[in-house]
């Protein structure tokens, strides 16, 4: 399924500008993120999560022209690129940061917000600090695009709302990805919410209320994505053991 301006437009409310952005800007060459990736938007969540926060971002007030704006675009490329090279084994964890901090050398717009993230992300094991942080170590997994916030000139309380939102959002993507590969990375010992909120039923049970907490978030910004969601939790309790 090719995920299409209409398809964000009409079933995730994404703004039909960012939706267009997106589905028609090129590749970036060498990033690993998009390896052999004919599309920007492909199916996989992590790939349409962009332009759903984008336009989340956008609700918030954040103009598009700020939030399109080729260096940041670009920027958030990049942060993407070294996220998937430590997800791979390819660098570790604090050269991925000590990259991405680079990267910001200069041009750090959200000084306040990218001190407390460093704090966050320091932790031998991500758990809630401050604003940051969900309490299943396994959904902060991709809390790295966060940095993408340190680029962008939020005030306090759009950081907050940020920061709400991306957890409500990608950890709804990240529980969606996980009961469906929950029986692949039991098998294999791999990562997943499920076996860390109890496993089996006990952890299906909780993950789902998680998934419905979120949701109820997410209709604060954005009804049609809160209504996607509910639609799709329907064909995820048909997995549950």
């Amino acid at each position: 399924m090719i995920v299409s301006v209409r398809n964000l437009r009409d079933n995730m409310g994404v703004d039909e500008k960012i939706a267009r952005f997106f589905v028609d800007r090129k590749v970036p060459a060498g990033n690993a993120f998009w390896n052999k990736r004919l599309l920007y938007i492909n199916r996989g969540n992590g790939y349409v999560s962009i332009p759903v926060y984008y336009d989340i971002l956008f609700r918030m007030g954040i103009p598009q022209n700020v939030l399109l704006a080729e260096e940041h675009i670009q920027f958030m490329e990049q942060v993407m690129h070294y996220a998937i090279q430590h997800e791979m084994g390819e660098i570790s964890f604090q050269t991925q940061i000590e990259s991405i901090q680079n990267l910001l050398i200069g041009r750090l717009k959200n000084s306040d917000f990218y001190g407390e993230l460093l704090l966050y992300l320091a932790q031998k094991e991500l758990k809630p600090l401050g604003k940051l942080g969900m309490e299943v170590p396994a959904l902060n997994r991709a809390d790295v695009f966060l940095f993408i916030l340190c680029d962008l000139p939020l005030a306090e309380p759009q950081n907050q709302l940020a920061v709400t939102y991306w957890s409500a959002l990608h950890s709804t993507y990240l529980l969606m990805d996980d009961i469906n590969d929950y029986q692949f990375d039991k098998q294999n010992s791999d990562e997943n919410a499920i076996m860390e909120l109890g496993d089996d039923k006990d952890g299906f049970s909780k993950a789902f209320s998680i998934l419905n907490t979120n949701i109820t978030v997410l209709e604060e910004i954005n009804t049609s994505i809160a209504q996607w969601f509910k639609k799709s939790l329907d064909n995820l309790t048909k997995l549950v053991p």
